[in-house]
């Protein structure tokens, strides 16, 4: 039986466990409700997937994974579970925009609230649907690719891309200031920026960035 904690509304497989106790917090879990599929409306099911449990819209094969699932997935330095996830997903063609007639905007399955839609990463070209609360909403075949993304290095490169574009970003503005200076009779002297290094909070920064207000 899958159950949802009361607190955090992690969601696992009470068999796991010898008292239905969420391993995330420790508090005690209660049998989990029926989540509508943000697409269709019509109810997804759960189902454990390695420590994992997803819910699955028979539908339209979109996927919701909470909040706890998304982190386990990015912690999980060995790959295990995005392997676990590769083995048991169906592959299908995904589009940044919803299909023709389909709604741009979803709701979280969870609260209601109409969901953020993000790019992931740069360089990915898969837009999501996120509640910061609850998790992230994956129509058919967007989580694959992020995983496969993900596994290619696509992040460490994301990052890279993202603190460049950052650092000239910064140069521009700052030799911009300086052309105003100028402008009013004061000394112009050009600057020079070399791109920051990238290191491990930008990294950081990038993985949790889904779930920025």
């Amino acid at each position: 039986m899958i159950v949802a904690c009361s607190a955090c509304q992690n969601r696992f497989e009470a068999a796991s466990y010898r008292d239905v106790h969420c391993g995330a917090c420790g508090a005690l879990a209660q049998p989990a409700g029926v989540r509508p599929c943000p697409r269709c409306e019509l109810p997804l099911q759960a189902r454990e997937v390695s420590d994992l449990v997803i819910d699955e819209c028979s539908s339209c094969q979109g996927l919701f994974l909470d909040l706890t699932a998304v982190q386990r997935v990015i912690a999980d330095d060995h790959h295990a579970r995005a392997e676990a996830l590769l083995a048991a997903l169906p592959r299908g063609e995904h589009h940044p925009l919803p299909r023709a007639g389909g709604k741009m905007y979803i709701k979280c399955p969870t609260c209601s609230t109409v969901m953020n839609r993000k790019l992931f990463a740069t360089g990915a070209g898969v837009v999501v649907d996120v509640c910061r609360a609850h998790g992230t909403f994956f129509d058919v075949g967007e989580l694959p690719a992020i995983l496969d993304f993900v596994q290619r290095g696509g992040l460490v490169k994301a990052a890279k891309k993202d603190a460049q574009r950052k650092a000239e970003r910064e140069a521009r503005d700052r030799a911009d200031a300086e052309r105003v200076r100028d402008m009013r009779g004061n000394v112009y002297y050009p600057a020079r920026y070399e791109a920051a290094a990238v290191g491990a909070s930008a990294l950081s920064e990038l993985l949790f960035s889904l779930f920025d207000s």
